[in-house]
């Protein structure tokens, strides 16, 4: 057995050395105190701050799930989609309810304008007159329009209005072969043997070349009427006036109180405003189809089948009844070869139409009856 001054330790440090390692085991658990203390104490607001965190990306996240909800995404849509995608119906919601709203309007907006135009051009004037023809009754509705027409009262947007509402009426109650009962230029007549339209037009009267029975009654050959037959007769007579002002001519039928407004035509006039004013008559026995003519200027002659002769197919000579215009010669109302001066001008005084509108005038004014006041 080995002495302990053998084995290289003292009993006496042996026993300090035991009482030393007791005192580190006592400091070694108060430093274990201190730095579990130590680590509680960092690892505590580390634990805090991440709660805090987690706090925070919670309700980051309820704002980020609420968002669409809260621009008025559809429920359905917001329920199927993400967050992420729900940011593509958000800026195409907005488009779809805006849209509507803008194109509500819009039907709305062509009545209004419609009432005003309507307000603009209907006058309280005429309202009696048209009053008259919405309620069937074109015949009365054609004198109390053609009686304001003829008083000069209306302003000149009413004029026209009225003019326009007669020639619709003058297309069925002059124009056609349609007969109203009360009409009073307007008769039916049966055809007997052996009766022609100019022999018709003799017998019953008339003041109206017998062409314009066959216009009317849409009859192609004045040779093929038939006995039997039941055709419509206009009585006249018809007058016209021409306004130098607005190269217009205006055909109204009957006379007094009882004339009514028929159709206007436009004219060409004399240049130089030579067209003389006042009150004319149809002279008699002047009436021409397919005339003659001299140029009183050139002394030049144009055969009647000549296509260069300026007055046209139809020549209606016109005679003064007043003092001022007896002396007058040679005026008259004819057609042209040149339509493009209707509306100018260009004549040597005459009033000339365009071909279709001379061959009825000449059809409705009667020699000896029809007058024509230039104005």
């Amino acid at each position: 057995m080995a002495l302990p001054s053998q084995g290289g330790f003292s009993s006496v440090r042996r026993g300090g050395m035991y009482r030393r390692k007791r005192g580190r085991r006592g400091l070694s658990w108060l430093i274990v105190i201190v730095v579990f203390s130590g680590v509680a104490w960092i690892v505590w607001p580390s634990d805090s701050t991440e709660t805090s965190e987690v706090i925070q990306a919670a309700q980051s996240t309820s704002q980020i799930i609420k968002k669409p909800i809260v621009i008025a995404t559809p429920p359905v849509r917001a329920q199927n989609q993400t967050p992420r995608t729900t940011e593509t119906p958000v800026i195409e919601e907005p488009k779809l309810v805006v849209a509507p709203v803008e194109a509500a309007p819009l039907p709305v907006e062509p009545s209004k304008t419609k009432t005003l135009l309507l307000a603009a051009t209907t006058s309280a004037n005429l309202e009696e007159g048209l009053l008259l023809l919405d309620s069937g009754q074109p015949v009365a509705a054609r004198l109390q329009l053609s009686s304001l027409l003829r008083s000069g009262s209306l302003t000149d947007s009413e004029a026209a209005q009225a003019r326009g509402v007669l020639t619709d009426i003058s297309d069925n109650l002059v124009f056609s072969k349609e007969i109203k009962a009360n009409d009073p230029f307007a008769i039916e007549y049966i055809i007997r043997g052996g009766d022609t339209l100019s022999g018709i037009v003799q017998k019953m009267g008339l003041q109206v070349n017998w062409r314009f029975i066959q216009r009317i009654n849409d009859i192609p050959q004045a040779s093929g009427i038939r006995p039997g037959q039941n055709i419509k007769l206009i009585t006249g007579p018809f007058h016209a006036k021409v306004d130098k002002d607005t190269y217009r001519i205006d055909l109204y039928q009957g006379d007094g109180n009882e004339q009514v407004f028929v159709r206007s035509f436009r004219v060409g006039l004399g240049e130089f405003n030579s067209t003389p004013t006042g009150l004319f008559k149809v002279r008699k026995n002047s009436k021409l189809v397919n005339p003659t003519w001299v140029n009183p200027r050139t002394r030049e002659f144009f055969s009647a089948d000549n296509p260069m002769n300026p007055i046209g197919e139809r020549w209606i000579g016109l005679e003064g009844v007043e003092e001022r215009t007896m002396d007058l010669s040679g005026l008259g109302i004819h057609g042209t070869i040149e339509p493009n001066t209707i509306g100018t001008q260009s004549s040597m005084g005459c009033i000339r139409m365009g071909s279709s509108d001379i061959t009825q005038v000449y059809e409705m004014l009667a020699e000896g009856v029809s007058t024509v006041k230039i104005h």
